[in-house]
């Protein structure tokens, strides 16, 4: 599904007023026994109703009567809002206390904000979560944990493992391979891809990517520690796994191998459509947004493995605020919605990229192809790049940190700035907001 990422950096500054305001908010009262974990049975006669809101596009919705009728003791009042309207109305509702959700999905970015106000949500591994855990990714299970491994905010739904769009079309004009594995085995490091960067721009003119911004990001995407270290210790200044990503990023700009176009802006649709530049960093749920916004795409784009590993791009969750009078009725739900066979029939209905690895192997994703991507083996593609992917701790503030580096290359990139220059101005500027 579409993510908005530039969304998400408009609304941090809500979340951390928001947030702070409901600090000490408790959430209302459940049925949880904070003491020792346990719930309170619902009685078996009960119409239980739970309120589940959700954003367009992620198939869940359509399970929502089949539940129902298997239980007929539970009726879900479902609710459906943008991305950005959603996210920020559960900020908003949590922030007052009244309006809170049974049941709440939660993209990654704003998950990683929420874990600061963890009163504020169920821990699913007081509902029985930890026997069902074994079926989703570990790294995505890690990634719904707090620090320590003891409280599971949410169960995970789709996942964004990355893989590398490139056009066949300029490829083929600058005398390179065009057959997917022979692609893979020649761009296997980010140096490999400046050096065929290099022979696309002289033998074709075309940039080999979008913006320094994009590598940047899917270079930090692939390291196992970024920003904070699990005791929140700001590591920008020692990381040297973020300093390389910054600098390969930079250099790929002055070397003119980027096409300096922001992503979701027309000029961006318009270089996936008619081929303004010859690589596009896709995770799986890309897909369809390339085809719905770039239809003239079809059949020059292909898909190949990611240089050096894969990573993670979006995936959301389903958490159960702690605010929910039923929490126990509203994770039964969540754990069959969001069951190995939910998932695979929302894969094979939408094209959500599952996030549990038991049905990776079956003929339905194994067999996978897209013709817009000229029958290229996506499902085979996706699901090694998903088990590719490592655990990687955020941070609540990691959105702050990650701004302020991509200002820095932004400024490189559209403003003939100094790389170095850009990079203490990038620490100087975190650490007086972090202060």
């Amino acid at each position: 599904m579409k993510r908005f990422g530039l969304i998400l950096m408009s609304l941090m500054l809500l979340f951390s007023f928001a947030l702070a305001a409901c600090a000490t908010d408790e959430g209302g009262e459940g049925t949880t026994d904070e003491g020792n974990g346990t719930t309170t049975p619902e009685p078996d006669d009960e119409v239980i109703e739970l309120t589940f809101q959700n954003i367009p596009n992620t198939g869940l919705d359509v399970l929502v009567e089949q539940y129902q009728s298997e239980n007929p003791n539970i009726k879900i009042n479902y609710q459906e809002a943008e991305f950005a309207d959603h996210h920020n109305g559960l900020v908003t509702a949590m922030a007052a206390g009244s309006g809170i959700p049974d049941i709440a999905f939660v993209e990654i970015g704003f998950l990683e904000t929420f874990k600061g106000q963890q009163n504020n949500f169920t821990n699913l591994y007081d509902l029985g979560a930890k026997d069902a855990t074994g079926d989703y990714l570990d790294w995505k299970i890690k990634q719904a944990e707090n620090a320590d491994g003891s409280f599971l905010f949410g169960l995970p739904t789709d996942i964004g493992p990355m893989a590398m769009a490139y056009r066949t079309d300029i490829f083929e004009q600058a005398g390179l391979p065009t057959d997917p594995d022979e692609v893979s085995a020649l761009i296997t490091d980010w140096e490999k891809f400046v050096e065929v960067g290099k022979t696309v721009l002289e033998k074709t003119g075309k940039p080999m990517t979008d913006s320094g911004g994009t590598i940047y990001d899917t270079m930090v995407g692939q390291l196992t520690e970024v920003y904070f270290d699990e005791n929140n210790e700001l590591l920008l200044e020692t990381n040297a796994g973020v300093k390389e990503a910054y600098d390969r990023a930079t250099a790929m700009v002055e070397a003119g191998i980027t096409a300096k176009v922001g992503q979701w802006s027309p000029e961006w649709n318009a270089g996936i459509n008619d081929g303004g530049f010859a690589t596009l960093m896709a995770p799986a749920w890309m897909m369809n947004y390339m085809k719905s916004s770039a239809p003239d795409g079809a059949g020059n784009w292909n898909i190949a493995q990611m240089p050096v590993a894969s990573g993670n791009w979006g995936g959301s969750f389903l958490t159960i605020p702690a605010a929910s009078e039923h929490p126990q009725a509203a994770y039964d739900f969540i754990e069959w919605l969001l069951s190995v066979d939910n998932q695979y029939e929302i894969f094979k209905a939408t094209g959500n990229f599952p996030s549990t690895p038991g049905i990776y192997d079956k003929p339905e994703i194994q067999d996978w192809t897209d013709e817009y991507f000229q029958g290229a083996p996506v499902g085979q593609i996706y699901a090694e790049a998903a088990e590719k992917v490592v655990p990687v701790y955020f941070g609540p503030d990691h959105q702050t940190v990650n701004t302020a580096v991509k200002d820095a290359i932004n400024n490189v990139e559209n403003n003939d700035a100094d790389p170095q220059a850009e990079w203490d101005a990038a620490i100087e500027r975190v650490n007086r907001e972090l202060r």
